[in-house]
């Protein structure tokens, strides 16, 4: 019954560390770019090479994380949250475009370590056949965090208090799940890696939807506003996004029942849609419910990215740090390379970010299809 408490303890308190690293910090450097625009001087190309920077950063916290995540999981986990508070605490008190910069991208780093060390906190805390629901759980994290960010956006009169905030909120989260993961298995030798060719077709999937979603994590408040969307209505839009985000929660242990590449499949398919519908006209329903779609299917698409390391490694957490690596590495790409098309009109930006994402949900299918038959 101990152990049980502990275990839901840990997975709540996991969500919630989601919910801040992603939500309140690394994803809130495009909720606030307007508004650094507006009182930083910050430029659309400096946007774009801000958040290509917080990408860089988290994949080299995610590197470290993979090469200490399975001996010592809550050291890497504490770590993430130490510098997320750092990172967002220094957003909250930026006084120029440069400080705003070096804090967005210090605060990213701490997303990169804290998926990686949760994998395997949750994973020992939740072994059988609960664990897949309950990692699908801890990551749709994000969507409550994107909600959050949008209603302290909503509800405070300066933007960098919501900052001050989040950073407030991630140190308390962190401490939570440091003492519900105390007293369970200890950090243990790291295993041999198994990587291999299996992995491969992942990673380069992964790396297709981190390169065509850059454009609306970068870019989708800003796109929103310009199409004549007023500035509360845009972040109305942002709660919507969360609120499709949290639903992975639901809807990835659902689409996980037929395996994680079909579930890969149709949740990259679903955001391809969402970045392409995300450049029509912001009238009616269409925005909210591009934003709906696209957090539902982005965050499903990464919970299956979790799975999917399941299948094809007996060394589940060094692979999430591979393949959200590879994710990042491609929002790395795509931030400065969406800025740069943004100049020849919003619906070639996002439609040719649609077809990349398009073709990343495709990728594990063509190559299903290209393999030769077993003799």
């Amino acid at each position: 019954m101990k152990r049980s408490f502990r275990s839901v303890a840990l997975v709540v308190a996991g969500t919630a560390l989601v919910a801040c690293t992603y939500g309140l910090v690394r994803y809130a450097v495009g909720l606030s770019a307007p508004d650094a625009q507006r009182d930083l001087g910050l430029s659309t190309t400096a946007v774009g090479l801000v958040s290509g920077g917080t990408s860089v950063a988290y994949c080299v916290a995610a590197a470290l994380a993979f090469l200490h995540g399975e001996r010592r999981p809550r050291t890497v986990v504490a770590g993430a949250g130490a510098v997320a508070v750092l990172g967002a605490a220094g957003v909250g008190t930026a006084g120029s475009a440069a400080v705003f910069a070096v804090a967005a991208v210090l605060g990213s780093a701490g997303a990169g370590a804290a998926s990686p060390g949760l994998v395997v906190l949750v994973r020992r805390a939740v072994p059988g056949p609960a664990e897949p629901r309950a990692q699908a759980v801890v990551n749709a994290g994000t969507g409550p965090g994107l909600v959050a960010a949008g209603l302290l956006a909503l509800l405070v009169d300066r933007w960098q208090v919501a900052w001050t905030a989040a950073a407030a909120g991630t140190a308390v989260v962190t401490l939570v799940v440091l003492a519900a993961a105390r007293g369970g298995d200890p950090d243990r030798p790291a295993p041999r890696v198994d990587a291999g060719r299996r992995w491969v077709v992942p990673v380069l999937a992964a790396g297709l939807l981190g390169t065509g979603s850059a454009a609306v994590w970068t870019h989708g408040r800003t796109v929103l506003q310009d199409g004549g969307l007023g500035d509360r209505a845009a972040l109305w839009v942002w709660v919507c996004l969360g609120v499709g985000a949290a639903g992975a929660a639901v809807v990835g242990p659902l689409l996980l029942r037929a395996g994680p590449v079909p579930a890969w499949s149709a949740s990259a398919a679903v955001t391809a849609g969402a970045v392409a519908a995300w450049a029509l006209p912001a009238r009616g329903p269409v925005p909210v419910l591009a934003a709906l779609a696209f957090g539902l299917g982005f965050t499903t698409a990464t919970t299956a990215l979790i799975a999917w390391a399941g299948q094809v490694s007996d060394t589940p957490a060094p692979a999430v740090s591979v393949f959200f690596v590879a994710l990042l590495l491609g929002q790395a790409a795509g931030a400065p390379l969406s800025s740069a098309l943004l100049g020849a009109g919003v619906p070639v930006a996002l439609g040719a970010a649609a077809a990349v994402v398009a073709a990343g949900a495709a990728l594990p299918v063509s190559g299903r299809r290209r393999a030769p038959r077993a003799r």
